[in-house]
């Protein structure tokens, strides 16, 4: 998928303070994640990440779709460049992305649905659904991440 998804210059620049009020965020040091240690900011599930080697560039972000006004979730997503909506159910996800690369299920009522989306500047897409709610849970970041 050619035009899905933020440029890296445009990705690596957000931060979580441009949609949450600094008193809801918590400062990340040390944070452990795809076998890297990162800083960032947290607001519950949401986390946005820096790897603690290029700390003013972001290279993670993953959001809470159930815990965050939708308004402000679905500011997230515009700002990321996806067609995604809080929701969507599996086959509206692979009727966006295709067939996922992955799949993966950590709990019996969710899937987590794995894409890699972008050619020229790609990103891996982790999008959970739940079997009542839809899309509760994503997480996107450049692929390969730097060391």
């Amino acid at each position: 998928m050619e035009s899905l998804g933020i440029s890296y210059d445009a990705f690596g620049r957000l931060r979580l303070a441009h949609f949450v009020a600094a008193e809801h965020l918590e400062q990340l040091r040390g944070w452990e994640y795809l076998e890297r240690c990162w800083v960032g900011e947290a607001s519950g599930f949401t986390e946005w990440l820096r790897l603690e080697s290029a700390p003013e560039v972001t290279r993670s972000v993953a959001i809470d779709l159930v815990a965050l006004p939708e308004p402000t979730a679905q500011s997230m997503i515009d700002a990321l460049r996806l067609p995604l909506r809080a929701g969507l159910d599996q086959q509206e996800l692979t009727g966006v992305f295709g067939e996922p690369t992955g799949t993966a299920r950590f709990a019996q009522d969710r899937v987590t649905l794995i894409f890699r989306i972008g050619a020229a500047e790609p990103y891996e897409l982790s999008c959970t659904v739940h079997e009542e709610q839809g899309l509760i849970y994503l997480t996107m970041h450049p692929t390969p991440l730097p060391d």
